[in-house]
């Protein structure tokens, strides 16, 4: 049987890499020869989300069917919502929230962005923090999602399409690219 080696791609993703210096303005990349920043775009970017939503999903999935059954109860309406709604929205909101937020500081990816070789970058190049994290993953994020008039929740996503550095509202809100990686 022949033995495969893992591709430079895989490779690339299990060593650390240096924080990727974006310039606030095309006339600072073209004076630091960083013209070649390519932005993701709308469907990269909704593609690697729909890869992370998967494992989000997934590991809430596995958490909340190993406890549920023990503590469900059904005596009366108000136990039963807490058991079988309320506490597995707050546990998923919390898990995506770790998820997004720890991938991102960790690694400056998630597991969806590594498959589709995408990174998230500070506007000014700095690492990202963790109050760039709780802005960009929490803030941001919650009001994109927030129901919006006319029932159109979607809508904040087409911001991604619509601006030139291809940001989403919560990469307005924290300051942060989601770029190609090298």
């Amino acid at each position: 049987m022949e033995r495969r080696l893992p591709s430079a791609g895989f490779k690339r993703y299990l060593r650390k890499q240096p924080p990727v210096m974006v310039p606030a303005t095309r006339e600072a990349a073209q004076e630091k020869g960083a013209s070649a920043i390519r932005y993701a775009g709308f469907w990269m970017r909704l593609w690697a989300f729909l890869f992370d939503l998967l494992i989000v999903s997934a590991i809430n999935a596995a958490l909340v069917h190993s406890w549920l059954p023990f503590v469900q109860t059904n005596d009366h309406f108000f136990g039963f919502a807490v058991t079988t709604v309320i506490a597995p929205a707050i546990l998923y909101a919390l898990l995506f929230f770790a998820y997004f937020a720890g991938m991102t500081k960790a690694f400056s990816q998630t597991l969806g962005k590594m498959v589709f070789g995408l990174k998230v970058v500070a506007a000014d190049g700095s690492p990202l923090t963790w109050r760039t994290l709780f802005f960009r993953e929490g803030v941001g994020r919650f009001i994109q999602q927030a129901p919006l008039p006319l029932r159109f929740p979607l809508l904040a996503y087409i911001v991604v399409a619509c601006t030139p550095k291809k940001q989403g509202i919560h990469d307005l809100f924290a300051e942060t690219y989601v770029i190609h990686c090298e």
